[in-house]
C-alpha cells in the first residue's frame, strides 16, 4: 500500500459523490445480501429496519431475498465491535470476535463487575443455551429464563449477560421476526456449525481474498476487513478505519501495509484517503448519478461509517442529524454528496408521506428526486 507520488487531490463535493459510489448506493449490484455486508465489512444495526433497508438501497433487487439471508444463516447480528450491533457475513463471526471480543469485554469489565455478571456468567450461558433447544427464541425468553433461575435481580445484568454471551461467539442474533424489526437468539455452535478454517470466507466483490500474517503477525481477518472497509467506504483514513474497527492505530497501519488493491488520494487540506482505483475511474462517469438525491436510513454507514464527516456534513450542521447528541441518528438526506437535511414519514390511510426537513431550502427539482427516492425505498421483508 504505496501512495503515488502525483497523488489525485479531490475537493469534499468529490469524496463525498465517490463514497456513494463506494457504497453501491449510485449503480446498486445484481447481489445478495450477505455481499453487500461483506463489500462494507460490517453494517450498522442498532436499528434493525433501518439497516435492512441499508442493505436492500445496495442491491437491485432492494429488500427481496433479505429475510432469506437470515434464515438460511448467511448474515448474522451481534456486537463485534465498539459495544454496538452490526450486521456481519457469517463466516466472519468467529474470526472477527476471536480479535475484537476480548478488547469489548475489557472495555466494559467495570460494568461487568458492578452488575456481578462473571459471577453468573456460567449459569446463564447453560440456562440459554437450555433455552434454545427447541429453536430460536426472541431475547425476551432468555432474559425470562434468567429471571427463573434466580441469575437476575440487578438492574441491566439480563443486557450485559446477552452482550458477554455474544462477545464470547455463544450466542448471536439469526432469523427475523415475523414483522422484521427484530431477530431471534441463536447458539452460534448450531446455527453455525462449521468453524471457519484457515480463518477464509468468501470473498466480496472486489476483494482481493483473505491475507496472510505479516511480520507483525496481523490476523488474516484484520487485513480482509480492512481491505474492505477501505475499499467499501472509500475515500477514508487509515485513522477512521481504526475508529471503526475500534483496533490499534498500529495494528491498522500494519494491515494496511500488505494492501495493494486501495490507492491514495488528498482532500483539500492535504490529508491522506484511501479508496479502490475503480472508484476513481468509474467517478467522472458516475458523477452526475451521485449527485443526486439519496434517502438514507437511520444509523447508515454513509454517516456513521466515519469518525470524520467533515467531507459531507457541515460541523454546524452535525447536530441536526443526532438531536440531543442521544447517539440516536436520524434518516438522512443526500444531495450533491453532502448531507443536506433529515427526513421521515408521516403515516396517512391512503399512502405513508415523505416529510423533509432540510438544512436548508430545497429546490423543487431536488424535492420532486427526493419524492421519488422515497418511493424507490426498500420495504421491510
Amino acid at each position: 500500500m504505496t501512495a503515488a507520488p502525483d497523488v489525485p487531490v479531490l475537493t469534499d463535493r468529490e469524496v463525498g459523490l465517490a463514497r456513494l459510489v463506494s457504497h453501491g448506493l449510485v449503480a446498486p449490484a445484481d447481489v445478495a445480501p450477505e455481499d453487500v455486508v461483506r463489500r462494507l465489512g460490517a453494517v450498522q444495526a442498532q436499528d434493525l429496519p433501518g439497516a435492512l433497508v441499508a442493505v436492500g438501497l445496495r442491491r437491485a433487487a432492494g429488500a427481496a431475498g433479505l429475510r432469506e439471508a437470515f434464515d438460511e444463516a448467511r448474515v448474522v447480528r451481534t456486537w463485534p465491535m465498539r459495544g454496538t450491533l452490526h450486521l456481519v457475513p457469517a463466516e466472519e463471526l468467529r474470526p472477527w470476535l476471536a480479535v475484537l471480543g476480548p478488547r469489548t469485554a475489557a472495555s466494559v469489565a467495570a460494568r461487568r463487575r458492578a452488575l456481578g455478571v462473571d459471577e453468573v456468567l456460567d449459569a446463564a450461558r447453560g440456562t440459554a443455551l437450555a433455552a434454545l433447544r427447541h429453536g430460536p427464541q426472541p431475547r425476551e425468553r432468555l432474559h425470562a429464563a434468567w429471571e427463573e433461575a434466580g441469575l437476575l435481580g440487578v438492574p441491566g445484568r439480563a443486557y450485559h449477560l446477552m452482550f458477554a454471551l455474544h462477545l464470547e461467539a455463544t450466542l448471536c442474533l439469526g432469523p427475523l421476526t415475523g414483522d422484521a424489526r427484530d431477530q431471534l437468539v441463536v447458539p452460534v455452535a448450531d446455527w453455525l456449525p462449521v468453524p471457519v478454517t484457515g480463518d477464509a470466507g468468501p470473498a466480496a466483490p472486489g476483494d482481493a481474498g483473505p491475507a496472510a500474517p505479516g511480520d507483525e503477525g496481523v490476523p488474516p481477518v484484520v487485513v480482509r476487513w480492512l481491505r474492505r472497509y477501505l475499499r467499501g467506504h472509500g475515500p477514508v483514513s487509515l485513522d477512521d478505519a481504526a475508529r471503526w474497527s475500534a483496533l490499534p492505530k498500529s495494528v491498522v497501519r500494519a494491515a494496511a501495509a500488505g494492501l495493494d488493491d486501495v490507492v491514495a488520494v488528498h482532500d483539500r487540506r492535504g490529508r491522506e484517503l484511501w479508496c479502490a482505483p475503480e472508484v476513481l475511474e468509474e467517478l467522472p462517469r458516475a458523477a452526475r448519478r451521485a449527485a443526486g438525491v439519496f434517502l438514507l436510513p437511520s444509523f447508515d454507514e454513509f454517516v456513521l461509517g466515519y469518525g470524520d464527516r467533515s467531507h459531507v456534513l457541515a460541523e454546524d450542521r452535525a447536530a441536526r442529524i443526532v438531536p440531543g447528541g442521544n447517539g440516536v441518528f436520524r434518516p438522512v438526506v443526500v444531495a450533491g454528496g453532502r448531507i443536506v437535511g433529515t427526513w421521515g414519514r408521516r403515516r396517512r390511510a391512503a399512502g405513508d408521506e415523505l416529510v423533509l426537513e432540510p438544512f436548508e431550502e430545497l429546490s423543487p427539482a431536488r424535492r420532486r428526486a427526493a419524492e421519488r427516492a422515497f418511493a424507490r425505498l426498500p420495504a421491510l421483508p
